[in-house]
């Protein structure tokens, strides 16, 4: 499985948690992630997040052009 797959299934774990009721603690004490991560999971939907990670991934580096120097 890969990277991608597996923040989508914590992604619909946190939804399916949230649908039956559990609490933003009680999911990120099972999912072991953030309070805010699992409340800006809660905040997206599927097309969102999808976008969001695509999106992590062109971010400009500010020090990429020091890589070859390091």
């Amino acid at each position: 499985m890969n990277a991608y797959q597996t923040k989508f299934m914590v992604y619909y774990e946190v939804h399916r948690m949230s649908l039956e009721g559990y609490s933003i603690s009680k999911i990120c004490r099972t999912v072991l992630l953030n309070w805010r991560t699992v409340h800006k999971l809660l905040s997206m939907n599927e097309t969102e997040y999808e976008l969001a990670i695509d999106r992590k991934g062109e971010r400009n580096k500010e020090l990429q052009p020091y890589e070859g120097f390091v």
